[in-house]
């Protein structure tokens, strides 16, 4: 099983996922702090990437290796960051939920194989 590469900062959500992925049995590959996308998907083919969209400059580095190569991106983000969401999409994020939806369908998303 390969792992699932977490981009995500907030510790509470860092977490949650960690908890979630313990549960169903999917390896993490954390992505280090002050690396990039590219750096944290080196060597890894067809990874599925969990990131929080709100992290700087992160749109950018997933249209960046979007471009690369197959690699699925789902993102969350606050509800009212409308323009944010809009950005994403048109980055290619592959599924786009508010912080809610994801915390929601977490357990379902790896679960259900939709991360891989």
């Amino acid at each position: 099983m390969k792992p699932l590469v977490v981009v995500v900062r907030d510790l509470v959500f860092r977490s949650k996922i960690h908890a979630a992925a313990e549960r169903q049995g999917v390896p993490l590959r954390l992505a280090p702090r002050g690396s990039t996308l590219a750096e944290a998907i080196a060597g890894l083919e067809r990874p599925t990437v969990v990131a929080d969209l709100g992290e700087p400059g992160l749109i950018e580095q997933v249209r960046a290796v979007k471009a690369l190569g197959p690699v699925r991106v789902i993102g969350f983000l606050g509800h009212l960051q409308e323009e944010l969401m809009a950005q994403a999409r048109a980055a290619g994020v592959d599924e786009v939920l508010t912080r809610g939806q994801f915390v929601v369908r977490l357990d379902s998303l790896l679960h259900g194989g939709e991360l891989h």
